[in-house]
């Protein structure tokens, strides 16, 4: 019988093994209360990293957490090794302009300078700032170690077919891989074979808001150097109310290598507001 991560396309990751706690640096959104949830029901202690204006307080109330600005990163590997934190997962997202307008304390500011980190995109800061913590003993893991359920299926999820836009898809697939190789984004909105709208640092939301119109396609797609264990593209309720909105005509993600979250609530209301989902190879 296939596993859900071999349905889904991506490579079978190994097992995680068992934890006795767990890091989470955690950013906005739902993810991370998903994986605090999982945490309680397989006995793993969480350790939550919260940041001021990104991460619903909420979500750590109930567990030993620090909350700090992102660019405290001294006061967060302190925190890490006093708890003695060897395995982390990064969840959840992370507003990447205020991110980078947040002075840095010294172990930051060393941090960007020697890194070149300021003329980087996302997944290059990401991937640096893995090696940092590995460096200092710890091991970072992908959330679909431990909710493979999340990634997307292969094919069509909704009621409504992606069918007729096919062309479309295709297209849009060949352009987000490009966006996402220069570091950019991960998501193209495309109409009647063109290009409407490229994602920039805004994220995907913004994305809709300014370019999605009546009948056109979202599609959304991991970047091709991306590492599969930090920043998987997302979508979830929201994304589909966004698009609704706009009279869009659906979302194409990457199958296998994207994260659908509440995948049963993200189908009904696309059903219910006429969109279809696909899951497409890349």
């Amino acid at each position: 019988m296939p596993t859900s991560a071999q349905k889904s396309g991506l490579a079978v990751q190994a097992k995680a093994p068992s934890f006795s706690k767990l890091g989470i640096i955690a950013g906005g959104g739902e993810l991370p209360r998903l994986l605090t949830q999982y945490c309680d029901d397989h006995h793993i202690a969480s350790y939550v990293i919260g940041f001021n204006g990104q991460t619903d307080e909420q979500i750590y109330a109930d567990y030993p957490h620090i909350k700090t600005r992102i660019g405290a990163a001294g006061r967060i590997f302190k925190w890490i090794k006093q708890n003695d934190i060897k395995d982390i997962v990064f969840i959840g997202a992370i507003n990447r302009p205020k991110m980078l307008t947040l002075w840095p304390d010294l172990t930051a500011f060393w941090f960007f300078i020697s890194k070149g980190i300021w003329a980087r995109g996302d997944n290059a800061l990401l991937v640096l700032a893995r090696k940092e913590l590995e460096q200092r003993g710890v091991k970072l893991w992908g959330v679909h170690n431990f909710l493979p359920d999340l990634l997307t299926p292969r094919g069509v999820l909704t009621q409504k077919d992606s069918g007729n836009f096919q062309r479309d898809i295709a297209l849009g697939i060949t352009h987000s891989q490009q966006l996402g190789a220069a570091d950019i984004g991960q998501a193209v909105i495309v109409k009647d074979g063109q290009i409407i709208g490229l994602e920039n640092e805004a994220g995907t939301n913004a994305l809709i808001d300014l370019h999605g119109q009546a009948g056109a396609v979202l599609v959304k797609t991991c970047k091709p150097q991306q590492d599969k264990d930090l920043d998987l593209p997302t979508i979830g309720v929201g994304t589909i109310k966004a698009c609704a909105a706009k009279n869009m005509a659906g979302i194409a993600v990457h199958a296998g290598q994207s994260l659908i979250v509440n995948r049963a609530a993200v189908i009904r209301s696309a059903d219910e507001h006429d969109l279809f989902i696909v899951g497409v190879d890349v």
